[in-house]
C-alpha cells in the first residue's frame, strides 16, 4: 500500500508541472500576439497618411503666404516655413523642412509654379519631395481658407 500512494502523488505533481508549462506556454504565445498588434498599429502604417497631410498643409500654407501676401513674398514664405517646422516639431515625433527649390531662395515672380522642397523625418519615415505649388493653387485660397494675422 505504501508504494501505490507514493506513485499517485508523483502523478499528481508530473501532472501539475505539466499544466504549468502549458499555461504558461499560451501566457507566453498571446503576450507576443499583443504585442505585435500594438507594434503593427503604430505611426508605421500611417506613414502614407502622415506625407499626404504634410504635403496639403505646405501647399495650403504657402499658397496662403504668397496669395495675401505684403510687399515681401519671400519672407513671409520663410516665416511660414519656419512656424510650421516649430509647430510640427513640438506637435509631433518628426521634423518638418521647407525650403526652396534653387539656392537663390524663394523667388516667387520667376514664373508660373513655386518650387517647394519638403523634408521629413522621424523614426518611422524619412522623405524628401519636391512640390510645385502652381497660380491657379495659389489663386484658388480665399480669405476663409487662410489664418487671420494677429
Amino acid at each position: 500500500m505504501v508504494t501505490e500512494s507514493t506513485g499517485r502523488g508523483q502523478v499528481i505533481l508530473i501532472g501539475a508541472i505539466t499544466l504549468a508549462f502549458i499555461i504558461l506556454g499560451i501566457v507566453i504565445v498571446f503576450n507576443g500576439v499583443l504585442f505585435t498588434e500594438t507594434i503593427s498599429a503604430g505611426d508605421t502604417s500611417q506613414s502614407a497618411a502622415t506625407a499626404d497631410k504634410i504635403e496639403l498643409e505646405v501647399t495650403h500654407g504657402v499658397a496662403c503666404a504668397v496669395e495675401h501676401a505684403g510687399e515681401d513674398t519671400p519672407a513671409d514664405i520663410e516665416a511660414f516655413a519656419n512656424q510650421y517646422q516649430n509647430t510640427t516639431a513640438e506637435s509631433g515625433s518628426g521634423a518638418v523642412n521647407i525650403s526652396p527649390e534653387n539656392e537663390d531662395g524663394w523667388n516667387v515672380d520667376s514664373g508660373d509654379n513655386l518650387s517647394v522642397v519638403i523634408s521629413y523625418d522621424s523614426t518611422d519615415l524619412s522623405y524628401e519631395q519636391t512640390r510645385k505649388i502652381t497660380n491657379e493653387e495659389v489663386q484658388d485660397i480665399t480669405d476663409e481658407q487662410c489664418p487671420e494675422e494677429q
